[in-house]
C-alpha cells in the first residue's frame, strides 16, 4: 500500500488500511472502494490522506505500532481526563511497541481536525516510547515515558476549543492562556500518588528548551531529564507533521530538518538522532521524486534515514540509495502534499488568516551581505515584505522615520553598535513588545542571557536551516506551534 494525500484521492481507489474515528461513528474499512462522497468527506474533515492499494504498491506492508483497541482506549481516556485509564493505555502502548520485531514508526496518523487533540497525545506516547526504547531506558523508565507523554496535554481541556483551533492570529491573552496548559496538565496528575515525580516534572516542563528560552520556568537543558527532552522533541515533531485548521503539515523529512536546526537551542542532539532511527524521514509507502526525474515508492529503510530503498514507478526497478554506486541519485521531493493546495509545506503560517489579511513586514539586520542574501532568500518565498539593512544604526533610523516592522531578525556581532545594543535602544524608543529574533554564530550562555535581557523572542545559531528559520519566524509572529 502507499499513502495518498486527501486532495489527491480519487473515486475508485481501494483502501489499504482502515480509517476509523474513535470520536465518531465514521469508519471506512480496508478494501472499501472510495466514492466521490467518501473523498469529499475526508477532505472536508481535514484528514491528511489515506493508504490505498494498487498494482504499484500491493506488496508494501506498513505495520501498525499499536492496536486499534490501544488507540481507541488512549483517545477515550485523554478525552475523559481519566487518569487511571491513561495509565492503562500507557502500559498498553509500551506492550504493543515492545512486540515489534524492529521498531519503526512508519504509519501516517489518519485523524481529522476534530480528533487532533486526543490523537496527538497517543501519537506522542508512541513516538516517545519508541525513542526511549532505542535510547536504552530501563523498563520502568520506558513506562514512565509513556505515562508522561499520554498525559502531557491533559490541561488543554481547560482551554476553549475556539482558541486551540483559531484560524487567525492569537491575541496576547490567548497565547498566555495556551502557555498555561503544562501547568494545567500537571495540576490534573499532581495529587495522584501512583504517578512518579519524574513523570510529573516531564509533563510540566515539556515546553522547556535547551537554551533556557522555553516555558513555564525557563529551565536549561542541564536542568531537564532525558524523559523531558524526549517528550519535548516528539511533541513538536507530531505538531509539525499534523494538518491543523491554522496550518499545513510538514513532511517528515522537513520536520526533521526543523528539529536538526534546533539542536542545542531547543532540542537535545542525542534525542533528535535517536528519533531519526525509529521515525523514518521517508516512511514506507511514501511516493518520492528522484533527481533522475523518476517517481518511486519507498519500500525499505537503510542505516541512513535520508537514503532509503525505493522502487521506481511504473518500471519497478529497485534502487538502494545508500550504496556508493547510487550516491548521485537524490530524493528531490515527495508527493505527500498537493502543491496547489499547500504550496511549500515549509510555510508553516502561509494559510493563516493573519497572513491573508496583509503581508507581514520583516526587518533583517546583518553586516554580512552573504548572510543577508541567504536569510532574505529563505523568507522571500513566504510572501513577507522584507526590509534589508546592514547596521544597527540603520535599523534605528528606519524605525524612527518609518515605524516598526512586525518582526526584526537581528545579527548580534556587528561593528559600531552590536545587535543587543541596537535592540536595547529600540526598546527604549517605546517598542517593548516588538518581536526580535537574534541570529548569531555564538551559542554560549552569556550570549543567550544578553538576548533574554532585551526580551528577544527567539535565538537562532548560524548557519540556519530553511525549514527551521521559516518555522521560528512563523512562531514569533503567531506562536502556532505552541498550541
Amino acid at each position: 500500500m502507499r499513502f495518498v494525500i486527501a486532495q489527491c484521492l480519487e473515486a475508485g481507489m481501494k483502501l489499504g488500511r482502515d480509517i476509523v474515528s474513535p470520536k465518531s461513528a465514521f469508519m471506512l474499512k480496508k478494501g472499501v472502494v472510495l466514492t466521490e462522497e467518501y473523498v469529499a468527506y475526508l477532505v472536508d474533515k481535514g484528514y491528511l490522506g489515506a493508504y490505498i492499494v494498487d498494482s504499484d504498491s500491493e506488496d508494501i506492508e506498513v505495520e501498525d505500532p499499536i492496536s486499534f483497541d490501544t488507540l481507541k482506549g488512549g483517545i477515550r481516556a485523554v478525552k475523559a481526563g481519566d487518569v487511571e485509564g491513561l495509565m492503562k493505555s500507557a502500559k498498553s502502548i509500551v506492550e504493543d511497541i515492545s512486540r515489534m520485531e524492529q521498531i519503526s514508526i512508519d504509519i501516517f496518523d489518519l485523524r481529522s481536525f476534530d480528533d487532533y487533540t486526543y490523537h496527538h497525545s497517543v501519537n506522542v506516547a508512541v513516538y516517545a516510547v519508541a525513542v526511549a526504547i532505542y535510547m536504552g531506558m530501563s523498563e520502568e523508565e520506558v513506562m514512565q515515558m509513556s505515562q508522561a507523554a499520554i498525559c502531557h496535554d491533559l490541561g488543554k481541556q481547560n482551554i476553549p476549543i475556539e482558541v486551540l483551533n483559531k484560524p487567525g492570529k492569537l491575541t496576547d491573552e490567548e497565547f498566555k492562556e495556551i502557555k498555561n496548559h503544562p501547568q494545567y496538565s500537571y495540576n490534573i496528575i499532581s495529587r495522584n500518588n501512583d504517578i512518579s515525580s519524574s513523570v510529573k516534572q516531564a509533563v510540566i516542563c515539556h515546553h522547556e528548551n535547551e537554551n533556557g528560552s522555553g516555558y513555564p520556568f525557563g529551565k536549561e537543558g542541564k536542568e531537564l531529564s532525558l524523559m523531558t527532552k524526549i517528550l519535548h522533541a516528539v511533541d513538536v515533531y507530531d505538531a509539525l507533521i499534523s494538518r491543523r485548521p491554522y496550518k499545513n503539515p510538514y513532511t517528515p523529512v522537513e520536520a526533521f530538518e526543523y528539529l536538526t536546526g534546533g539542536v542545542d537551542i531547543l532540542f537535545n542532539a542525542n534525542v533528535v538522532e535517536a528519533m531519526k532511527k525509529v521515525i523514518p524521514a521517508y516512511p514506507l509507502g511514501t511516493e518520492v521524486v528522484l533527481s533522475s526525474g523518476e517517481r518511486a515508492l519507498v519500500v525499505a529503510h537503510t542505516d541512513d534515514p535520508l537514503r532509503p530503498i525505493v522502487r521506481t514507478i511504473p518500471d519497478k526497478v529497485i534502487i538502494n540509495l545508500n550504496i556508493k554506486e547510487n550516491s548521485g541519485i537524490l530524493i528531490v521531493s515527495t508527493t505527500l502534499y498537493d502543491e496547489e493546495d499547500t504550496g511549500s509545506v515549509e510555510k508553516l503560517n502561509e494559510d493563516r488568516q493573519s497572513v491573508k489579511e496583509r503581508k507581514m513586514n520583516i526587518m533583517i539586520v546583518d553586516d554580512s551581505v552573504l548572510s543577508l542574501q541567504q536569510t532574505g532568500k529563505i523568507l522571500s518565498e513566504d510572501g513577507y515584505n522584507l526590509i534589508i539593512l546592514q547596521s544597527g544604526i540603520a535599523a534605528m533610523n528606519y524605525i524612527k522615520t518609518k515605524g516598526a516592522p512586525d518582526l526584526i531578525i537581528m545579527d548580534i556581532e556587528m561593528p559600531n553598535v552590536n545587535g543587543v545594543a541596537t535592540v536595547s535602544s529600540i526598546r527604549k524608543m517605546g517598542f517593548e513588545d516588538l518581536p526580535v529574533i537574534f541570529l548569531t554564530s555564538k551559542s554560549d550562555k552569556a550570549t543567550v542571557l544578553k538576548c533574554m535581557e532585551v526580551k528577544a523572542k527567539d535565538y537562532i545559531v548560524k548557519p540556519v536551516r530553511p525549514a527551521y528559520l521559516r518555522a521560528r519566524v512563523a512562531i514569533a509572529l503567531d506562536a502556532s506551534l505552541e498550541r
